[in-house]
């Protein structure tokens, strides 16, 4: 079943795209018909809706990624554990909806949300029954790439033809919850094809429950101080302040989707070394990752912290260049970010150290939570930005420390003095395109494929080894067919 990491990156790395290429698409159009308020107000349910997503989740998915994988091979064992995970999941979404219709009868608040979160809430019931986890064992990519590339064809059709004016908010969240979680029908079918999935009350609750709250645990913290700041931001100011962070936030997550395509294809494999105490392969493997998100994150972030003005009036329009300050803070935060989650995902889940990765989650949690009281009623969208970088600064630099033992933190100089200095030339192409005051659209994509390019030519003229690497083996492959 062993495939190519190369093909599962790219796979991942294109259906994010194409995830990302639906709201460049659709959401200029959306920001403008909405307006900023009607937008604040599907953000803010759907942030508060994460939580009980959450819930419903567990830590289902990390810990059946992790333990599923030992089973590729006997379909029996595989059926049966996967029944059980299912059934534990069926018992968490119930509970969820449960406290969810608590939570709405009993804020007045959220009651004027009713009809917005019963319908984002929606992704609760087909995120448990898509079994996703099932699909990631088997690093079945390009499945999950085409059937996304179906769905997101039809939800950008639906979305041009259905949501007119600022009223059809409602419509556009319904959109949302189909182009992110539709697809998942389809996968309760085709699980079969690797195992059978039925309800049970052979449950081993003693042997999955404490490491499934582990997890769980560490991904509501996470989601805390992922999605605290727009529910704070939601209470404490106004739908406005909500609608600006929103656009700085989907500019922010897009980006870092991408990029974090490079650490999910990974995962599967990491879990099979670290079940086999294969710390050789482990290890080499977790360098090579390390440094492709060198070579890839920072100059992402480089660029994106330039060119933040132009893209948010590409995206949304002049009535939300407010967004420009929490956009360049959360665009340095993509280095903690994702550093962090290469140590926590990667590192700590697969070689089973929950606890620890739950110390620096809820640390990080309480940090970001606290932050955002304080700072929020006075700094507003630019506040909540910043206390973001501070909470995911907190938790990379505490998962590196639990790290230690199982990889070590090694820089290979020449990767990182090739980066630094095609950073530098990312930031003169920007910064002398947008001197000479283009079409806005022209700005963007001059910038970019400029950028590209002068990157691409400074790595290759300073010898940086990973790209050499790739470079050969596409040599290579290009030789063969010809």
């Amino acid at each position: 079943m062993k495939k190519s990491l190369t093909i599962n990156a790219v796979m991942s790395g294109l259906k994010t795209i194409l995830q990302i290429l639906f709201p460049l698409i659709t959401f200029p159009y959306i920001s403008n018909v909405l307006q900023v308020e009607n937008l604040g107000k599907v953000n803010f349910a759907n942030s508060v809706c994460g939580y009980f997503l959450l819930f419903a989740g567990l830590g289902i998915s990390s810990y059946a990624v992790r333990e599923g994988s030992k089973y590729v091979n006997d379909r029996e064992k595989l059926s049966a554990f996967s029944s059980e995970m299912f059934s534990i999941n069926m018992v968490s979404t119930g509970l969820s909806y449960l406290a969810l219709a608590v939570a709405i009868l009993c804020s007045a608040k959220l009651r004027g949300y009713t009809e917005l979160l019963l319908i984002m809430s929606l992704q609760i019931f087909f995120t448990t029954i898509g079994t996703e986890w099932i699909f990631t064992i088997f690093e079945e990519y390009t499945y999950i790439t085409v059937r996304g590339i179906i769905f997101q064809i039809l939800s950008i059709v639906m979305m041009f033809a259905f949501v007119k004016t600022q009223d059809d908010y409602c419509i556009y969240a319904g959109i949302t919850v189909f182009a992110a979680v539709g697809a998942n029908v389809l996968n309760f079918f085709r699980a079969r094809k690797y195992c059978t999935i039925r309800l049970t009350t052979k449950i081993d609750w003693k042997k999955h429950l404490k490491p499934i709250l582990l997890i769980f645990a560490s991904s509501f913290a996470i989601t805390i101080y992922v999605n605290s700041d727009t529910t704070i931001l939601g209470i404490l100011t106004s739908d406005y302040h909500v609608g600006i962070y929103a656009v700085a936030t989907k500019i922010y997550t897009m980006v870092k989707s991408v990029l974090a395509a490079i650490l999910l294809v990974s995962v599967p494999r990491l879990s099979r070394y670290a079940g086999m105490q294969d710390r050789v392969n482990f290890g080499q493997l977790f360098h090579k990752i390390f440094d492709a998100m060198i070579v890839t994150v920072l100059p992402a972030v480089v660029g994106l912290f330039v060119l933040s003005r132009e893209i948010i009036l590409f995206i949304s329009g002049e009535s939300y260049l407010d967004a420009g300050m929490p956009l360049r803070i959360l665009s340095v935060a993509l280095i903690t970010s994702l550093f962090g989650w290469l140590y926590n995902t990667c590192v700590l889940v697969p070689w089973k150290r929950e606890s620890e990765f739950l110390k620096a989650t809820l640390i990080s949690a309480a940090l970001n939570v606290a932050l955002n009281l304080v700072l929020i009623p006075y700094f507003k969208e630019s506040a909540a930005a910043f206390t973001t970088l501070l909470a995911e600064l907190c938790s990379m630099v505490m998962c590196i420390h639990y790290s230690k033992g199982l990889v070590e933190l090694v820089f290979d100089w020449k990767i990182v003095g090739s980066v630094a200095v095609g950073c530098f030339g990312i930031l003169a192409v920007c910064t002398v395109v947008k001197a000479l005051q283009l079409p806005l659209l022209t700005t963007i994509f001059t910038a970019v494929l400029g950028s590209v390019a002068v990157y691409g030519v400074i790595l290759i003229a300073l010898k940086n080894p990973l790209v050499l690497e790739y470079l050969a083996k596409f040599k290579q492959k290009i030789k063969r067919r010809i």
